[in-house]
């Protein structure tokens, strides 16, 4: 299903358009089910299969892309959340082989009738997620043609819905679009744990709701999320963002390059999310926030956005001259950006993508300085952009043991989530040798939910990876006595998790390191 050719005129239903079902499993099943022959479409939807004479079959094709052996190789499937993952299929109507070749071809229909969608016949919408998935795995290939893609799992129903409340999707309720790694609970009674993947909104609800499956950015995004996890590094927090907000730096690398992958993905800078029969977005070739004050920045994930669909696409613009494409900035994001010592943004990737592309370094400076960022080193080392809130700068504080220092948190760009800029104070410790510390974060005390009361938390990370962490629920003082560390560089956060529920006031805590 389209989008109308007018900015902001949604999906247009009135004029839906075949598209092949590419590299999809096509196999032939008898009447008890048993699976005489499977193939795989090629890229344009075309399928060849032996199927034994004069036998009553149908062709069924599976919402799957799967190649398996040597490298490259993948395993996409699309599942439905509320009916206990089952794989989408399609199957043709029942007919006899015969003795001569025969033609089948099958329609997987949007659903629409005209006003609304009838849910017990969108076929679509699961091939078309996986048509997204596959313009993505071709653009991984042409960087690396030995990728080896690990398993994903898309989960859509026609009943993923945007609630507010307990996040259960196995009734649908998913609150909305969104990539999960492994290793999380979600709200249902009993809680379960939940299976990775990307988990898709298709709740249309008379107009009222939000449908996903074929905003191809919206799916393009959440691919790259998932690149980030399974071939590079995303040390981001996650939750909630808008275009606008000033963001931890993790969170606005993650989702600026999540914006940036789906135009590369799709070739296309005009990024579309359909709602309620109208669609938002942005335009990555267009400055966005250069009027609003201190809208630009590293702590952007507009700015980053368009500082990396800059480096992919060929347009020479102003403040735009250089064009490497996607092969430089893949072998960035698994290669420096994995192994940087700093938290992962647009710091340590620009210091990446320069190292390796020297003769580019001058061009891609230019695009930072267009962002209101400096050029600098992977720690962001001499920034001078704030946001407005001096307390952020320096980026990352020097430790060394034996020492104490104040640490202040704020809320000055929001607190939800605890994943806006200034809301986690960072500090940079270089360890010579292996040794045993002892790392104490001390606030103020008082009745939780006053301005006094702190309740700070810690966390240790080498190369992303956390090494110690100290989260205390209530707590005014975090202890991590005795940990171990390795010798390298780590990155020590300090943040007050009461800040979000009380976020009137800066907060102050005092930080000390001891060892031997």
């Amino acid at each position: 299903m389209p989008f109308s050719s007018t900015l902001e005129g949604g999906l247009d239903h009135a004029n839906p358009v075949e598209s092949p079902a590419r590299e999809v499993i096509v196999e032939i099943i008898d009447t008890a089910g048993t699976i005489l022959a499977s193939t795989s479409t090629n890229a344009a939807g075309e399928y060849t299969v032996n199927a034994p004479r004069n036998r009553n079959v149908r062709v069924r094709a599976k919402a799957q892309m799967r190649r398996t052996g040597a490298a490259p190789s993948w395993n996409f499937r699309v599942l439905n959340n509320t009916n206990s993952g089952a794989l989408y299929a399609l199957d043709s109507e029942a007919f006899d082989t015969g003795t001569s070749n025969v033609t089948r071809n099958l329609h997987a229909a949007s659903g629409w009738n005209g006003t609304t969608y009838v849910n017990s016949e969108r076929a679509a919408a699961p091939f078309a997620i996986l048509d997204t998935v596959y313009q993505a795995k071709e653009l991984v290939l042409s960087a690396d043609a030995q990728a080896a893609f690990a398993e994903l799992d898309l989960f859509w129903s026609p009943i993923n819905r945007a609630t507010v409340g307990a996040f259960c999707p196995q009734n649908g309720d998913i609150g909305t679009t969104f990539y999960q790694i492994a290793g999380t609970q979600d709200e249902c009674t009993p809680r379960a744990d939940l299976p990775a993947g990307i988990y898709i909104l298709g709740d249309y609800a008379g107009g009222a709701g939000d449908t996903d499956e074929f905003d191809q950015h919206i799916i393009a995004h959440e691919f790259g999320h998932y690149f980030e996890d399974r071939f590079s590094r995303s040390d981001s927090l996650g939750g909630g963002h808008m275009g606008a907000d000033r963001l931890d730096l993790r969170v606005a690398f993650g989702e600026g390059w999540g914006n940036a992958f789906s135009g590369m993905v799709l070739d296309d800078p005009e990024y579309r999310d359909s709602q309620g029969g109208r669609d938002f977005g942005f335009n990555m070739e267009t400055d966005n926030w250069a009027n609003i004050p201190g809208a630009e920045g590293w702590y952007s994930e507009e700015s980053i956005s368009e500082i990396l669909w800059d480096i992919y696409d060929d347009a020479q613009e102003a403040n735009d001259n250089v064009a490497p494409g996607f092969g430089p900035i893949y072998r960035t994001m698994i290669g420096p950006q994995v192994t940087t010592d700093a938290l992962t943004s647009i710091f340590s990737f620009a210091a990446g993508i320069r190292a390796a592309n020297p003769a580019e370094a001058a061009a891609i400076n230019a695009l930072l300085a267009g962002e209101n960022i400096s050029v600098t080193d992977e720690f962001g080392t001499g920034e001078s952009n704030d946001g407005g809130d001096s307390s952020v700068l320096p980026i990352y504080n020097d430790l060394s043991e034996p020492m104490q220092v104040p640490v202040c948190v704020s809320a000055t760009a929001g607190a939800t989530d605890n994943n806006k800029l200034g809301n986690r104070k960072f500090f940079r410790f270089v360890n010579d040798r292996t040794r045993l510390v002892t790392i104490t974060a001390t606030g103020a005390a008082g009745d939780p939910g006053t301005d006094a009361a702190t309740d700070p938390d810690i966390f240790v990370f080498r190369q992303g990876a956390i090494v110690a962490a100290g989260i205390t629920d209530g707590a005014s003082s975090e202890t991590l006595p005795q940990i171990t560390l390795e010798p390298g560089t780590h990155i020590i956060e300090v943040y007050d998790f009461g800040l979000q529920s009380n976020p009137s006031t800066t907060r102050c805590m005092t930080l000390s390191i001891a060892g031997n």
